[in-house]
C-alpha cells in the first residue's frame, strides 16, 4: 500500500509541475513509474495497475516501456477503450515507427472484425452461437420450422469462426512479443556484436516485433515489414 500511494503521490506532483517545471513533472512521473514497475515485479497481475506504469512512462517520455506496459495490460483487460485509446497515442509518438506490410491477404480483408472485438467478446458470441446452434437443431427433430435449417447452419458456421479466430489469440499470447525501450538500437544480421548491421539507420525506443529466438544476451526478431535479424536483449522488454 505505501508504495501505491508513493506512486500516486509522484504523479500527482507531476501533474502539478507539468506547467511550471516541466524537467521537474518528468522526474516525478519517472518515479512514479519506478513505484508501480516495484509491484509489477512482486508479481502483481493487474491490468489497471500495468495501465497506470503506461500512463506514467508516458508523461515520463519513456515510450518503449509505456507500450510495453500497455500490451500487457491488454493481456487483462482487453475491451478498455482507454488502454486502447492510450496506445494508440503511445504508438503515435513512436519516431521513424516501422509500418506493417501494406498488403494485405483476402483472408485478412475478411475478417477485419478480428481485431475489432476484443476475445472476450467474440468468445461470448461464439458460446452463445453454439448452444443456440444445438437448440435448434434439437427443436428441427421434433417439428419442422421453415428456415430453421439455414439459421442452424449460419449460427454453427458463426461459432466455429469465431473459435477459430479466439484460437488464433490464445497461440499469439503464447507467442513472446517485446518491445525496443532504448533511444537507437543497431539490428545486425547475426548475434553478435561483429556482425553487420542489417539497416542503414538505426531503430528506435517503441519499435515492437515478435521473437523468433532467444540466444544469450540476444534476440531474433521479427519486425512489422517483415525483417529478421538480431538485437542485443538488454534494449527491449518483453511482453
Amino acid at each position: 500500500i505505501a508504495v501505491l500511494e508513493e506512486a500516486q503521490h509522484a504523479y500527482d506532483t507531476g501533474v502539478s509541475l507539468q506547467t511550471s517545471d516541466p524537467v521537474a513533472a518528468k522526474e516525478s512521473f519517472r518515479r512514479c513509474a519506478q513505484r508501480f514497475q516495484i509491484l509489477v515485479d512482486d508479481g502483481i497481475e493487474n491490468g489497471y495497475l500495468l495501465y497506470d506504469l503506461g500512463n506514467a512512462n508516458v508523461q515520463a517520455g519513456q515510450i518503449g516501456m509505456a507500450i510495453a506496459a500497455y500490451r500487457s495490460a491488454s493481456r487483462y483487460i482487453p475491451s478498455d477503450e482507454r488502454l486502447h485509446a492510450n496506445l494508440v497515442h503511445a504508438r503515435s509518438l513512436v519516431n521513424n515507427p516501422i509500418e506493417y506490410k501494406k498488403n494485405k491477404t483476402i483472408l485478412k480483408r475478411l475478417v477485419f472484425w478480428h481485431d475489432s472485438y476484443p476475445t472476450n467478446v467474440r468468445l461470448g458470441l461464439g458460446m452463445i452461437g453454439w448452444f443456440a446452434f444445438w437448440g435448434i437443431l434439437s427443436v428441427r427433430i421434433f417439428k419442422g420450422i421453415p428456415g430453421f435449417k439455414t439459421v442452424s447452419i449460419f449460427l454453427g458456421f458463426l461459432s466455429i469462426v469465431l473459435s477459430v479466430s479466439v484460437g488464433f489469440d490464445m497461440a499469439d499470447q503464447r507467442s513472446q512479443h517485446g518491445v525496443i525501450v532504448l533511444d537507437e538500437v543497431i539490428v545486425r544480421r547475426g548475434n553478435g556484436v561483429n556482425y553487420s548491421p542489417l539497416f542503414k539507420e538505426p531503430i528506435h525506443e517503441g519499435v515492437e516485433f515478435e521473437i523468433i529466438e532467444q540466444r544469450p544476451n540476444w534476440l531474433q526478431i521479427l519486425l512489422p515489414n517483415g525483417s529478421k535479424g538480431w538485437i542485443e536483449k538488454s534494449s527491449a522488454l518483453l511482453v
